[in-house]
């Protein structure tokens, strides 16, 4: 699927949910589903800068693909954190750096106001890891 068919089934997901209680249980097991970063990750070099608590957010490149993990300090972070992983996971970086990102727009009434506020740096790490393997790409031609 394509960056915008995943948010689009992301968004529609969580707006079929009938209630609060509901739509929290479907961030825990988004949260549930985030990639495991390993812990000799989780130094400056992948940490999202600006955020209120620690966090990190690591690209790896497979096959013309960027896939993401990613660590936060709770259920409310580490489910944006699956989100975006989810939007971004499988793409070629070219295609992520060009993404338009609108899902938050969408579902930002989900999370606390400083989540909603701050979710922009975690795509920009996201974004800036994924402009990092295009350039390889782009200097090996």
């Amino acid at each position: 699927m394509s960056i915008n068919e995943v948010q689009d089934k992301l968004i529609e997901d969580v707006m079929h949910l009938e209630d609060e209680e509901s739509r929290q249980q479907y961030i825990d097991n988004i949260a549930k589903s985030l990639p495991l970063m390993e812990d000799k990750y989780k130094h400056e070099h992948y940490q999202v800068q600006g955020w209120i608590s620690d966090i990190w957010v690591r690209a790896v490149y497979i096959k013309e693909k960027v896939w993401f993990t990613a660590a936060g300090s709770d259920k409310a972070t580490n489910g944006l954190l699956a989100m975006f992983a989810r939007v971004l996971s499988g793409n070629h970086p070219k295609d992520i750096a060009d993404a338009d990102i609108y899902f938050m727009n969408e579902i930002s009434g989900l999370f606390q106001p400083f989540l909603t506020l701050q979710w922009p740096l975690i795509l920009r790490k996201m974004k800036s890891q994924a402009v990092a393997y295009q350039i390889q790409l782009l200097q090996a031609l």
